[in-house]
């Protein structure tokens, strides 16, 4: 808290203010990293999913999150603190957004009626954060890969169409 205080040119007491503890600094910070994540959530549900998937591809493939991940992941498993103020304002409020749109999506029948937005909303989250996890394991994203994946996905919560 003391070198982001003289690198902000402030006291501590301001930093502590804002931040009461260490966890929600960095949590906040991390959020920030994913700040583009947040897009309207009006207009083509299509257009809108595709555009989220690509954004959370965009992000997880960022370089400095690639960076801080390991870092990240081991002390969300060692400070229990952390891994509740990480999950509330940056894991919670990402999931509940999407999971809210596909909800009124489907209660609006752009999407089957039998879509589970939970499932659907850890469908698109869910590869890119496996990308950004094992970067090394798997080969390096073909070109379309986004809107492949969208296609699969779309494929299955699709409205239904009446037959002609």
């Amino acid at each position: 808290m003391e070198a982001i205080a003289a690198r902000a040119g402030v006291g501590k007491n301001t930093i502590y203010r804002r931040w009461p503890s260490k966890e929600e600094l960095i949590a906040d910070a991390i959020r920030e990293l994913s700040a583009e994540l947040d897009v309207p959530e009006e207009g083509d549900v299509r257009a809108l999913l595709l555009h989220r998937l690509a954004d959370f591809t965009h992000v997880f493939a960022h370089p400095l999150l690639g960076r801080i991940l390991p870092g990240l992941l081991g002390e969300l498993q060692r400070n229990p603190g952390f891994a509740a103020v990480y999950a509330e304002r940056v894991v919670r409020p990402r999931h509940r957004e999407m999971v809210a749109l596909i909800r009124a999506a489907r209660e609006r029948g752009e999407l089957r009626k039998d879509v589970d937005p939970d499932v659907i909303a850890d469908l698109l989250i869910g590869p890119p954060l496996l990308r950004l996890l094992f970067p090394f394991g798997l080969p390096e994203l073909p070109e379309g890969w986004v809107q492949g994946l969208f296609e699969t996905i779309w494929a299955g919560i699709a409205p239904e169409t009446a037959p002609s």
